[in-house]
């Protein structure tokens, strides 16, 4: 079984936002990205655009769950990490998200 991590509750963003957490925040490895798409749905994408490092904290929420990097705007799916849009091409390192007892539990393994 993975191992589930707290890491916010879910009244703590809105629809269409994005808000990261630092490595030593969440004990996971890796900077995350948690991300309300437009939906109301939770994601979790590792914060570091795989084209060129930026963070995807300063993206922008697109609809179908799709989030853009905000240095050469490419698009990644945030339910599969798939690239959508060029320059994206490899994929983004996605992470399982739970939702339960109003809080939003993301998986430590990828």
């Amino acid at each position: 079984m993975t191992h589930l991590v707290l890491i916010a509750a879910v009244d703590e963003l809105s629809p269409g936002t994005i808000r990261v957490f630092p490595r030593e925040d969440t004990g996971l490895g890796a900077p995350l990205a948690l991300v309300r798409d437009l939906n109301g749905e939770f994601h979790a994408v590792e914060d570091s655009c795989p084209h060129v490092g930026a963070s995807f904290g300063r993206g922008v929420v697109h609809p179908d769950a799709v989030i853009e990097c905000p240095l050469h705007h490419g698009l990644w799916c945030l339910r599969s990490g798939d690239a959508v849009r060029y320059p994206a091409r490899t994929p983004a390192k996605i992470r399982r998200v739970e939702v339960r007892e109003g809080g939003v539990w993301v998986s430590a393994g990828g």
